[in-house]
């Protein structure tokens, strides 16, 4: 872990310092997207703190840098190309998995814009028509603060209010070998989360 921390605070740096060959246009990786049917409650297994620019770092590693490896990215031929992701925040290139991330205090910070599609559930066609919401910490073994739950529920019902109760999932419900968000979601903070949406 502490070897993987490494990384991501390198990957994170070279990001800030654009020291990574970014390339300027690229394929639309977005074509796929579907009308929003599905939310995706996430936790980021990582400091409550984090930073943005350690989130895309993150998901750069494990979202995109794989996928260059393997040397298809949708489809796409990448291998020796500059990194490409489609999804631009503030006017810069970004590597987000999650559409929002709610922070501990209840603020909440839109990641990705609803027409991006992102990498986060583990199930492409899931990624197609859902948004991923990420409480920021790690919450394996605790529940998230009050505030961040009823923010997380506040996204929800101003932003997607036309999505089923029954479509509010846990990540760990799409991937059944994960546990993500956490081992309390399922008995005791999702009623607390759908309820009030």
């Amino acid at each position: 872990k502490a070897f993987r921390n490494q990384v991501y605070a390198l990957i994170a740096e070279l990001l800030v310092c654009k020291e990574l060959p970014l390339v300027a246009t690229g394929p639309d990786l977005d074509t796929a997207r579907q009308p929003v049917d599905t939310v995706v409650i996430h936790h980021t297994e990582e400091d409550a703190a984090i930073s943005l620019d350690r989130l895309s770092a993150i998901g750069l590693v494990r979202q995109y840098a794989f996928q260059y490896l393997a040397d298809n990215v949708l489809g796409h031929r990448v291998r020796g190309q500059p990194i490409w992701s489609n999804h631009f925040r503030e006017g810069q290139m970004v590597f987000f998995a999650y559409h929002w991330l709610i922070r501990s205090d209840g603020t909440a910070e839109r990641l990705l814009e609803d027409s991006y599609i992102g990498w986060h559930a583990g199930d492409w066609q899931i990624n197609t028509r859902s948004v991923g919401i990420a409480l920021s910490g790690n919450y394996e073994a605790a529940i998230p603060p009050l505030p961040q739950i009823e923010s997380a529920a506040r996204v929800i019902h101003s932003y997607y209010p036309h999505v089923s109760r029954n479509s509010i999932v846990g990540h760990r419900e799409v991937r059944k070998d994960l546990t993500c968000p956490g081992a309390y979601f399922l008995e005791t903070w999702k009623d607390m989360l759908v309820s009030s949406v």
